[in-house]
């Protein structure tokens, strides 16, 4: 049972980050360490944030523990369950029961005790289908907090905030920001295939000359599997953001986001800003769990021209694009709440349950 005198640790496999952690005052512990054992062994609540936690024996070790899954992006593609089942259905008997098997030793796929969603409708329409859980709680992400509202200075966890940021590119992005840039912020999604998000469609040469000409900043956050493969930063006015870091933080000091189809946009309609979706490739990638134009509430873009053309729209009008009104519909469907309370009611639904 969770209560006042209760300690929450952090398990982390970096050790730069447990330094961290440690030095701004929370508490963490090595992942796999003879103290993560103990802990996970004693702990009453297990809370995780991916799909592959259960390694080094976590599944079967917390079992005396609920576990709470936050997820890290409330999914428009398909996810989890649903993609498990699309590879249950090509595979023969035999294999699909062996792995079955396989999932069920491990802990892949297991039935959680709590699953973190943004909204009842968003629970209704894809979660619900994503994973097997004895509750939902709809209280909205922990980490959107820090998009509406920064803890004070002297609190733990304003210190926290710190932790695996790219400090140097927010300081910039900071600097810039004082001198009146526009900062946007790209984030093309994780293609299964690894493929290239800048080939044939992004002109990278391009969109910095834009950012020249317009008084603008560009920060290219990539998903952490493209980390290294791209000279982002040759390209005046364009920064790469640490693809392994948390980009919350930078995210309320941007005036604009232009993704594809990443999560990440969901988030972002908290700030009420404008969203560019860039998606030249959309017809090659899975299944959805929404209709794609019902549910992103911007300008869609198939080639670099467009997507300039939009750009240059948004910076003439003083980062008005018209999509107010429906930017607020499709945040009321997924958001049930827009304050930076989700950690306090997330805490206090766990506290107000026994083991």
């Amino acid at each position: 049972m969770l209560n006042q005198t209760s300690v929450s640790f952090f398990l982390t496999g970096n050790r730069t980050i447990q330094h961290a952690i440690v030095g701004g005052g929370g508490k963490a512990v090595m992942y796999p360490s003879w103290r993560f054992l103990f802990l996970v062994l004693r702990c009453g609540k297990l809370a995780v944030d991916m799909s592959d936690w259960f390694d080094y024996g976590v599944f079967p070790l917390s079992c005396g523990a609920r576990r709470v899954q936050v997820w890290h992006g409330a999914p428009l593609k398909r996810i989890e369950l649903d993609l498990y089942r699309e590879r249950l259905a090509i595979m023969p008997a035999w294999a699909g029961f062996l792995l079955q098997m396989q999932k069920k030793l491990l802990g892949r796929y297991p039935i959680y005790d709590v699953v973190v969603s943004t909204s009842q409708g968003f629970t209704d329409r894809a979660f619900s289908r994503c994973f097997k859980t004895m509750e939902f709680i709809a209280c909205g992400y922990p980490r959107n907090d820090v998009l509406l509202g920064w803890p004070e200075p002297d609190k733990v966890t304003a210190a926290l905030l710190d932790v695996n940021v790219d400090l140097s590119t927010l300081a910039t992005v900071r600097k810039a920001k004082s001198q009146g840039f526009r900062i946007g912020l790209y984030v093309p999604t994780f293609r299964r295939d690894l493929a290239n998000p800048f080939a044939g469609d992004m002109d990278l040469a391009r969109l910095s000359a834009f950012a020249v000409r317009h008084n603008c900043l560009f920060v290219l956050k990539l998903h952490p599997f493209m980390q290294g493969r791209y000279a982002v930063d040759r390209y005046p006015n364009l920064l790469e953001y640490a693809p392994l870091g948390d980009v919350y933080p930078l995210m309320p000091l941007c005036d604009f986001l232009i993704t594809d189809y990443s999560s990440i946009f969901f988030d972002f309609l908290l700030l009420d800003k404008p969203i560019v979706f860039f998606a030249p490739d959309l017809a090659q990638d899975r299944k959805m769990y929404f209709d794609y134009d019902e549910m992103t509430p911007g300008a869609k873009c198939f080639c670099y021209e467009e997507l300039e053309q939009q750009l240059r729209l948004i910076v003439d009008h003083a980062g008005e694009d018209g999509f107010a009104r429906r930017r607020a519909e499709v945040r009321a469907f997924t958001h049930d709440f827009v304050d930076n309370r989700a950690g306090w009611r997330l805490y206090h639904a766990l506290v107000s349950k026994k083991n």
